[in-house]
C-alpha cells in the first residue's frame, strides 16, 4: 500500500469514528431533552431554509440568552445597511426557545453544527456567509478553521480569555493558538483577556480593549407631537407605568396606587393592559370600585382627577416610557407566565424598573440591572406600595434612572466599532 493510499485510509477511518461519536452524542442529547426534537439535523450541518439573495452576515452566539442582548447591534447596523441579511446560529439548546419570538426581519437562526463529524462544510457550503462575528468565547477550532479556510473575514468581540492556570486552555494551547489566529480583529473585553491573547501569537495591532457590546433592544419609538401634547396636559404630575400588565397583576398594581395615592394625591397611573382588547372592560370594572378612569381608545384625555389612565392603544409604549420616571414591568409578579418584557426598553428611556421575581427570557436583563441599582425586585402588593412610595421622591428616583442610562449605553464604544469593522469588511469584499 503507497503512503498516499493509506493516508487516506487512516482519513476515512477517522471520518467514521467522528461520525459514530456524532450519532452517540445526539442520541443521547435527544433522550436527555438537550437536543431540538425536530432540528436536530442542524448539528449535521443540514438545513431546511434557503440562503437569502445578498450579503449575508453569520453572527455566532452561545445560547438563546446571549443572543437576545446582543439583538441591539443588528437594530444599529440596520441604521448603516438596511440590505443585509442575518444568520444567527447558537450552540446550547433551550426547549422554550425564545430567540424565535424576537427575532428581527431578515435574520435566520440555526444551530451551529458539531465540531466533530463532516457537518461543518456542508452548513458553510449553503450559507456562504460573506462575513463571521463571533460572540462566543468558546474557542470552536474546526469551525472557525474551516471559515477561515473560505477566505471571508472573522471578528471576535465580547472576547475573554482567562490565563491558561485557571483552566484547560493550557492542554489545548495549539488549538487556541491556531483559532485566534483566525480571526482578523478581536476586541477584548479587558486588558487581561487582550493580554492573554497577544502570549496566544495574537499580533498587537489586531486587538482592542473596549469592553462589552451594548446590549439590549434599541428605544422604542413614538409621535413626537404626541409625547409633547401629553407632557403639557400631565404637567408637573408625578406619574408611573404599569407595562404590560396581566389580569392578576391588576390588583397589586391598583393596591399600590391606592396606597401611594393617600399621601400623593396628584399621582397618576398609567395602565397598559396586556390584552389591549381588554381596555373597556378594565374602565368599567375601575370605575364600578370607585376609581376615576380615562380610557385611551374612547379619545379621553387625563384631567386633573384622574387617577388611572387606561392607555390601551397598540404600538405606544414608547409614548409611556418617555413619560413615565418609573415602571412596573408586567408579567413578573405572582402566577404570571413569566413571559417579562425586556426591561432594557425602559431604561434606554432614563426610567427605572420595578418588577417581580418572574423574569422570563430577560434573566440576564432583570440581574444587571439589579446589581446596578437600575431595577429592584418586588414580592407582592406590599412590597411595591412601599416601592412606589420610596421612588416617588425625585432624588431617589432620579438616582436609578441614571444607573438605567449608564447600563443602557454602556457599551456603545465597543459597538460602534464592531459594526464600523464588519462594514469596512464588506466594503472591501464589494459586497
Amino acid at each position: 500500500m503507497d503512503k498516499a493510499h493509506g493516508s487516506e485510509g487512516k482519513s476515512t477511518r477517522k471520518d467514521r469514528r467522528a461520525e459514530v461519536r456524532v450519532r452517540q452524542r445526539l442520541e443521547h442529547d435527544l433522550s436527555a431533552g438537550q437536543e431540538h426534537p425536530l432540528r436536530w439535523r442542524e448539528r449535521l450541518g443540514e438545513t431546511s431554509f434557503p440562503r437569502p439573495a445578498g450579503p449575508l452576515i453569520w453572527i455566532h452566539c452561545r445560547d438563546d440568552d446571549a443572543a437576545l442582548g446582543y439583538l441591539s447591534l443588528i437594530h444599529q447596523m440596520r441604521h448603516e445597511r438596511d440590505d443585509l441579511n442575518y444568520l444567527i446560529t447558537t450552540s446550547g439548546f433551550d426547549p422554550q426557545e425564545p430567540l424565535l419570538t424576537y427575532l428581527p426581519d431578515r435574520c435566520s437562526h440555526q444551530f451551529l453544527p458539531f465540531e466533530e463529524g463532516v457537518g461543518v462544510e456542508p452548513f458553510l457550503d449553503h450559507w456562504q456567509p460573506d462575513c463571521c462575528l463571533w460572540l462566543d468565547s468558546t474557542l470552536r477550532n474546526p469551525v472557525i478553521c474551516s471559515a477561515a479556510e473560505r477566505g471571508f473575514p472573522l471578528f471576535m468581540a465580547d472576547a475573554t480569555l482567562v490565563d491558561e492556570k485557571q483552566n484547560k486552555l493550557r492542554w489545548f494551547a495549539g488549538s487556541a493558538r491556531k483559532s485566534l489566529g483566525c480571526f482578523e480583529h478581536l476586541l477584548a473585553v479587558d486588558g487581561r483577556s487582550a493580554r492573554n491573547m497577544k502570549r496566544q501569537g495574537v499580533r498587537d495591532d489586531r486587538i482592542e480593549v473596549l469592553g462589552h457590546l451594548q446590549e439590549g433592544a434599541p428605544p422604542l419609538d413614538c409621535v413626537q407631537s404626541d409625547r409633547e401634547a401629553m407632557a403639557a396636559l400631565l404637567a408637573a404630575r408625578p406619574i408611573w407605568l404599569a407595562a404590560g400588565i396581566t389580569r392578576e397583576e391588576e390588583q397589586p398594581v391598583l393596591h399600590a396606587q391606592k396606597q401611594v395615592s393617600r399621601r400623593s394625591h396628584r399621582l397618576l397611573l398609567v395602565l397598559v393592559p396586556d390584552d389591549k382588547a381588554r381596555g373597556p372592560e378594565l374602565a368599567t370594572e375601575l370605575e364600578q370600585a370607585g376609581w376615576t378612569v380615562a380610557l385611551r381608545s374612547a379619545g379621553q384625555e387625563p384631567a386633573p382627577e384622574t387617577q388611572i389612565y387606561i392607555a390601551d392603544h397598540e404600538g405606544e409604549m414608547g409614548l409611556w416610557l418617555r413619560l413615565s420616571p418609573l415602571v412596573f414591568m408586567g408579567h413578573t409578579l405572582g402566577e404570571s407566565d413569566g413571559n417579562a418584557g425586556d426591561p432594557y426598553q425602559a431604561t434606554a428611556l432614563g426610567s427605572a424598573v420595578l418588577h417581580g421575581p418572574r423574569y422570563g427570557v430577560f434573566a440576564r436583563h432583570y440581574a444587571r440591572l439589579q446589581k446596578a441599582g437600575a431595577a429592584r425586585q418586588v414580592s407582592g402588593e406590599k412590597v411595591l406600595a412601599l416601592e412606589l412610595e420610596t421612588l416617588l421622591a425625585p432624588d431617589k428616583v432620579a438616582e436609578m434612572a441614571r444607573a438605567a442610562w449608564e447600563v443602557s449605553t454602556s457599551g456603545a464604544q465597543a459597538t460602534d466599532r464592531i459594526i464600523e469593522l464588519v462594514l469596512a469588511a464588506l466594503d472591501a469584499r464589494g459586497v
